[in-house]
């Protein structure tokens, strides 16, 4: 054992000391989601509302407010959203002042006049993606690389693989354990 890096045997400790997520021979991954153009209904996780000059994302429907898309109506769109207006409320009239983007957003429905949107604007699907951008030993590995280069990716998290029907790394993972001894609690 004289011979074993000194690493090697904090990497046992730390096999030792951490939890498994009721997983059988953990491997630690660091992720983030991504998301994707899909279509309607496949593979689905939400749908946003843009506008594709820009690209800038003006309704999202997990979220669910309504105000930024109505205020982007009134202000870039006040035709549409006159002659919308006046089709759903024959006596008013839709102008820029702030109360008709409150009327016209408490009215708006996103949910069932998405089909009356004006052709400015987008409605793309996303599925939801999970990226590995690496994979570690120790949990403790996988939270040293998040502290170093999340400003390089969006949110970053660990998530436990197991390496089931991997018979060497298990093996292995069994030799940098056998370095030290688990410590039992009293």
């Amino acid at each position: 054992m004289n011979n074993v890096p000194a690493f090697l045997t904090e990497m046992s400790k730390q096999m030792h000391e951490q939890g498994n997520r009721m997983t059988a021979d953990p491997i630690f991954q660091v992720r983030y989601k991504h998301y994707l153009v899909t279509a309607p209904d496949y593979n689905e996780h939400h749908w946003e509302i843009i506008e594709p000059d820009d690209g800038g994302t003006l309704y999202h429907s997990e979220v669910c407010d309504k105000q930024r898309l109505a205020e982007w109506l009134v202000d870039y769109e006040s035709d549409w959203c006159s002659k919308w207006f006046m089709e759903q409320w024959e006596d008013e009239q839709c102008d820029k002042s702030d109360g008709v983007v409150f009327a016209f957003c408490d009215l708006f429905d996103v949910e069932n006049d998405f089909d009356e949107l004006p052709d400015s604007l987008m409605k793309i699907h996303l599925q939801e993606t999970e990226e590995v951008v690496k994979t570690c030993l120790t949990e403790a590995d996988a939270n040293w690389f998040i502290q170093r280069k999340q400003h390089d990716y969006p949110k970053l998290y660990t998530y436990v693989e197991s390496m089931c029907f991997c018979p060497q790394m298990i093996e292995l993972r069994d030799w940098i354990m056998s370095l030290t001894k688990a410590e039992v609690a009293a």
